[in-house]
């Protein structure tokens, strides 16, 4: 179905409307997601797999929203709980396992694709594709997407106030959660005016900035600081100074923790350094193949370069995983993608 693009909202909607109960794919808005989520009943959440803070901070807002309305919910992440993102209230209900009951609706918060959740997920009943990034499938029965938003959070909170549901202190941490951590903490390009005034009401609803950001950069495990070591002490910069890269193999993880203690944020430590306009960081993954970070600094469209390779992202941040490559000639294909991308970026 042909959308159109709301340019004071960002918001993709569709041209005409379309039954809840429609087998043809629609780009909506808040109002026809909030309408379901009124007239259905048992609802289940997913979420991307190796989630961050916008990940959990939307998929247990939405849950608690949802209990406050009466409904039946769960929520399933195939990595199961996040020790690092335990700190945000109902982290604890997200399960890797998924009900013994069958939803009337299957939400995806933060998904860019129904196999960003699993291989093997397979949804139930009408879906809904709740989500900011550009380079979404739009797969799902209903398609609310938003690239102007900050975040997932952003989008929840819009739903929320159609429904009129009450922005509780914890509902407003797993918000903030979700906002600080895809901008980075009002770091990133997609930090805009919208993204404080969320901020600002949110505080004021009960959420504690400082200690989110406490929990979220500085709550490291020592085996963190150590892999962190690890791949900086491998850093290459090449490109004249424009990209930079590195990697961790399996037996960093094995010789410092495993992979639960992989570093939070490294690629975009590696995209600080002056003059670095792209930075990628490779992880070698448990099956032999292959996960990269990519971070820019608007030169050079990280998405497109995660597109390609069949992942995606935003313009500035991206990523691709592949289980069933092989490791180094993989990073070797897509350094030398990235080295393309460089060059073409900086021609003049």
């Amino acid at each position: 179905m042909a959308g159109a693009f709301n340019l004071r909202r960002g918001i993709i909607v569709a041209s005409s409307a379309v039954s809840a109960d429609s087998s043809v794919s629609a780009l909506v808005g808040p109002e026809e997601v909030a309408r379901v989520l009124r007239e259905r009943d048992n609802f289940l959440i997913v979420s991307h797999i190796r989630p961050d803070g916008d990940c959990f901070g939307s998929a247990t807002s939405l849950l608690a929203g949802l209990e406050a309305m009466g409904k039946r919910v769960a929520s399933y992440n195939a990595s199961g709980p996040i020790d690092k993102l335990r700190f945000i209230p109902g982290a604890d209900r997200i399960s890797d396992q998924l009900p013994d009951w069958t939803p009337d609706v299957t939400v995806f918060v933060d998904c860019g694709g129904v196999k960003r959740v699993s291989p093997e997920f397979e949804p139930q009943g009408l879906t809904i594709n709740i989500d900011h990034h550009a380079t979404n499938d739009a797969f799902a029965d209903l398609n609310y997407i938003d690239i102007g938003a900050t975040a997932v959070g952003e989008q929840i909170l819009i739903i929320f106030d159609v429904l009129g549901i009450t922005i509780t202190p914890g509902i407003a941490t797993s918000l903030m959660t979700s906002i600080t951590s895809d901008t980075g903490s009002y770091r990133y390009p997609n930090t805009s005016a919208r993204s404080f005034l969320t901020a600002a009401r949110l505080c004021e609803a009960g959420a504690d900035p400082a200690w989110i950001c406490l929990q979220l950069y500085e709550s490291r495990t020592e085996e963190e600081v150590r892999l962190t070591a690890r791949a900086l002490n491998r850093l290459q910069i090449e490109c004249g100074g424009r990209l930079a890269w590195s990697e961790l193999l399996m037996s960093d993880y094995r010789e410092c923790g495993g992979v639960e203690n992989e570093p939070e944020g490294l690629v975009t430590e590696m995209r600080s350094i002056h003059g670095v306009e792209i930075s990628i960081l490779f992880h070698e993954t448990e099956s032999g193949g292959i996960r990269a970070g990519f971070r820019g600094k608007g030169g050079v469209d990280c998405a497109g370069l995660a597109q390609v390779l069949g992942g995606g992202g935003h313009f500035n941040a991206a990523g691709y995983h592949n289980p069933t490559v092989k490791y180094e000639a993989e990073r070797e294909h897509i350094l030398e993608l990235a080295r393309k991308k460089v060059r073409e970026a900086f021609a003049k």
